[in-house]
């Protein structure tokens, strides 16, 4: 069976609004008017013009990625000794000038 939803003009006891339309195999079977929790039965109302299909997201939800698994500690001590030996050599530039010179 093909059921789906799709949104209409209803009249229904003299008035006209948009609604969300059940479809079963292709027939109505029930509405509920835009911004009410209660459906209607499809056969007390009557479908006047199809309204246009909502528009899709632009941006589509991130789904975000595992973390990838690997040796991501293998280099802390490499780069640890790195960041000590530039400050050793920051500190003492001005003396080993002094030194050489």
């Amino acid at each position: 069976m093909d059921d789906r939803k799709e949104y209409w003009w209803v009249q229904h006891e003299a008035m006209v609004q948009p609604a969300e339309v059940e479809f079963v195999g292709g027939i109505p079977v029930s509405f509920r008017f835009i911004g009410m929790a209660d459906s209607i039965p499809a056969a007390s109302a009557e479908l006047i013009e199809r309204l246009p299909a909502p528009p899709m997201p632009v941006i589509r939800p991130h789904i975000p990625q595992p973390p990838a698994t690997g040796p991501q500690r293998s280099g802390s001590w490499l780069w640890l000794i790195g960041i000590l030996l530039l400050i050793l050599v920051a500190q003492c530039s001005g003396q080993l000038y002094d030194l050489i010179k």
